[in-house]
């Protein structure tokens, strides 16, 4: 399953979408703002996973040197 994402500035376009979609047999949904927001968050969550954890000991390090 792939997902598309399209932002539109009017209802008159997203109606639009919503309706190609329909006719093409595609199921098309209007995400809500904290639906939105909630991808943004795990989107962002997800990035942090991929980076390498800190070593626990350079962390403590470094917060005994702030003075």
């Amino acid at each position: 399953m792939s997902t598309i994402v399209i932002d539109v500035d009017d209802t008159s376009s997203m109606k639009l979408f919503l309706d190609l979609a329909r006719k093409l047999h595609f199921k098309a949904t209007v995400l809500t703002d904290e639906q939105k927001e909630d991808w943004g968050l795990l989107s962002m969550i997800k990035e942090r996973d991929e980076e390498p954890p800190v070593p626990v000991q350079s962390a403590l390090d470094i917060l005994g040197n702030v003075k």
